[in-house]
């Protein structure tokens, strides 16, 4: 009777509590609707406002989480040899009194249907005489808890309060509180499982009675941990909420490597000395933290006129401490007053922007000496008919001058015994627009049938393993005039009129209806447009500076050649445009996908049609064909197997995540699949060259694994389709890659 009893209750206590769990559900679920319904309501999109912020960043630590103890560090394993460590006690010492490194912003912000304009009125950054501008872009928090994903610092997830993103997440109500507002409730959340590539957790908290969320917080833990709070009020008559403060810890996390800063670990002085023993670690110690607050909310004002989503006001850099003071009113935090003061005797304020400033250069292919950049694309190159080539290429940089330049480079082939040279001067004409205009001669030889356009002669390559094996090649004797500008919002313009003595460096002739050419002269004149309609700018003081990457990245170029003008009775028109696009995955995934096509109108020589990048010897034995894979070419085509006067093609490319197999070995798997279609309408036109067309369409697919070691990795691509070749070797191409980090 006893156990009966026991078994009846049992079952009504599981009955109770499975109740009281539906009905918390039910509650939790109504909540989260309710919540939803008011963000769809309050879609910031629809309005038009402004408002301002004040923003200030640190590095520090807490004083209190530290040892002043003195430790005593041994040499040997008998201990008869020490010394005697200090480190922890003078970084308490020195971090009681200041911060490590701090910045402060102060913008006013338009929003004017959607699309966000930034005012810096100031800015300070420690130690460095110029601002750091390329990390001002940088969001760090959500404003808008309305959007369908959310970006904290790198990592971006699906929104919990939107109908499609509250499927990802498990919520909780956890506690009913009582305010000023009145009654509200804390909701948890976390991820579910395998989502996102990082579990994302946090909480909001509920106003009952207008469901909207007052108070914000998100958790990542992960490389670095991340902690965010928002603190939301009501505006605009009380139709929408927006933020009133926000603040962002950053603190060291699953990673084992320091906290760095603007691409420096943070050195300390007197804190080291000969012992090649590790001494006291300061990265668990350090932590980053960031806080916003906004103010002057204002629905009526109109937007003024400016040019790109990011400006920098002329006097931001000279405001004075009294400015700051005044906005931040921030007289508590006594150790911010002197960091400013005595930075330079904490960090090593000079090597790190030297080191931004070197790294800034070296990304754009120059290396500075005082007031000459060395070209470092001009120093050291090979391919199959100049062998090695060695040469120096020199540019004045605006330590000289901001408003003009004077480049050249000279360059001698090992193989050919030929000298080449450039040398040109440019002058800007509007700092505003980066408007600059350039004359220049060149006498060098360049790819025959070469897909490159005037918009890629931007971007600098360190190596590139292309012409390695390359031998069909023309030399030009170019004068040529450019106009470069950004007077288009977001549109990067080049126009170009080049004049070119061409001489094909193998036995080529070109077929025209009145004459034959082995040599020929062309006129060139060429627009270029390249668009990034997502991408943020900035303009600063100096220049505009693309500081948010974004995609599609659109290129259209038209080229025209003009006859008799200083040239031969050559006339064709060349349309070429390419879209790059790349999609990150919330899994931490990438797809890159790459559109390119091109058509010839008229009669062309073959130096100026199209060989859509082929990167395959032509050998038998499948060894002696490793080579360096190249990023868009066709790793499975032959150099010189076929040209085109119109082609397309497109690439798709899946990187998945790293791959974990020890501390040093993480290489990153990506599956590719690349195409090509292409004719050619009077064949008979180029003498002395054996080619083919590919109106049939090429096909090749692969692996690639990028970075198994120091950068270094492998890629193998097969060729399908109708061109496919008879043997299983000759359609398999193993390829060298290298990917590289400058670590800046």
């Amino acid at each position: 009777m006893r156990i009966l009893f026991w078994v009846l209750f049992m079952c009504s206590f599981g009955a109770l509590a499975q109740k009281n769990t539906i009905k918390q559900d039910e509650n939790t679920q109504k909540l989260l609707s309710n919540i939803i319904r008011i963000q769809n309501n309050n879609n910031l999109k629809a309005l038009d406002f402004s408002y301002s912020f004040y923003e200030k960043a640190i590095i520090s630590a807490h004083p209190d989480s530290i040892s002043s103890s003195i430790d005593t560090l041994f040499k040997n394993k008998k201990k008869t040899k020490f010394v005697i460590d200090s480190s922890s006690y003078k970084f308490k010492k020195l971090i009681t009194k200041q911060h490590i490194y701090q910045t402060e912003k102060v913008s006013t912000i338009s929003v004017l249907k959607g699309k966000k304009k930034e005012n810096i009125i100031g800015l300070k950054m420690a130690g460095l005489k110029q601002p750091v501008y390329e990390l001002l872009g940088q969001e760090f928090m959500p404003f808008d808890l309305s959007k369908k994903q959310l970006k904290i610092l790198q990592f971006t997830f699906q929104n919990p309060f939107t109908a499609e993103g509250s499927k990802k997440y498990k919520f909780e109500i956890v506690d009913t509180i009582q305010t000023k507002k009145g009654k509200e409730i804390v909701l948890q959340f976390e991820s579910k499982k395998n989502i996102f590539k990082n579990k994302i957790t946090g909480s909001v908290t509920v106003h009952l009675q207008s469901f909207s969320i007052t108070k914000s917080n998100f958790y990542i833990n992960s490389i670095i941990n991340v902690k965010t709070e928002t603190i939301f009020g009501w505006f605009n008559n009380g139709k929408s909420w927006f933020p009133v403060s926000q603040s962002l810890w950053i603190t060291k996390g699953k990673g084992k490597h320091n906290i760095d800063f603007l691409g420096e670990t943070i050195q300390f002085e007197n804190m080291t000395n000969g012992s090649s023993r590790k001494k006291f670690d300061y990265s668990s110690d350090i932590f980053v933290k960031i806080n916003r607050n906004y103010s002057d909310y204002n629905f009526s004002e109109k937007q003024k006129k400016q040019h790109y989503q990011i400006q920098i006001d002329k006097s931001a850099t000279k405001a004075n401490p009294v400015f700051f003071n005044a906005i931040a009113n921030d007289s508590i935090d006594f150790r911010s007053q002197h960091t400013y003061q005595t930075l330079d005797s904490l960090v090593t304020a000079t090597k790190i922007e030297k080191k931004i400033y070197f790294g800034k250069k070296l990304i754009n292919g120059q290396i500075p000496f005082g007031f000459l950049d060395v070209r470092a694309r001009d120093i050291f190159k090979y391919n199959n008919y100049e062998g090695f080539r060695l040469g120096l290429g020199l540019s004045t940089n605006n330590r000289l001058s901001p408003y003009f330049k004077i480049f050249g480079y000279g360059a001698y082939g090992t193989k050919d015994g030929v000298f080449k040279s450039q040398f040109g001067s440019s002058f800007r004409v509007s700092k505003n627009t980066d408007t600059w205009i350039t004359g220049s001669f060149t006498d060098d030889i360049t790819e025959f049938a070469d897909l490159s356009l005037l918009a890629d002669n931007k971007r600098f390559k360190l190596y590139d393993p292309r012409p390695f094996n390359i031998s069909t090649f023309y030399n030009h004797q170019s004068y040529e005039f450019t106009f470069e500008s950004k007077f288009i919002s977001k549109v990067e313009t080049i126009f170009n009129i080049n004049r070119s003595r061409i001489n094909p460096l193998f036995n080529y002739e070109f077929v025209t209806p009145k004459t034959t050419y082995d040599i020929y002269s062309l006129t060139l004149a060429t627009l270029s447009l390249e668009w990034s309609p997502k991408s943020k700018f900035l303009q600063a003081p100096e220049e505009i500076l693309e500081v948010e990457k974004g995609f599609p990245k659109v290129t259209l170029q038209i080229a025209q050649a003009i006859p008799d003008l200083m040239s031969d009775n050559i006339e064709f028109t060349k349309i070429d445009t390419r879209i790059n696009f790349e999609k990150k995955h919330l899994s931490g995934r990438k797809t890159t996908f790459l559109l390119q096509a091109g058509i010839s109108l008229g009669n062309a020589p073959l130096s100026h049609l199209y060989s859509v990048s082929p990167n395959n010897l032509d050998k038998e034995a499948i060894l002696r064909r490793i080579t360096f894979a190249n990023k868009t070419s066709f790793e499975t085509m032959y150099f010189n197997e076929f040209y085109s006067d119109r082609y397309s093609l497109f690439q798709i490319k899946h990187h998945f995540n790293k791959w974990m197999i020890s501390k040093s070995i993480k290489p990153t798997l990506v599956l590719g699949t690349k195409l090509a279609f292409g004719n050619l309408s009077n064949p008979e036109n180029h003498q002395g060259i054996v080619f083919k067309t590919m109106e049939k369409g090429f096909y090749e697919s692969g692996f690639e694994l990028q970075n198994i070691f120091k950068g270094f990795g492998l890629s193998t691509y097969y060729r399908y389709g109708p061109y496919q070749l008879p043997k299983f070797d000759q359609n398999l191409a193993i390829k060298l890659s290298f990917t590289l980090n400058l670590g800046i």
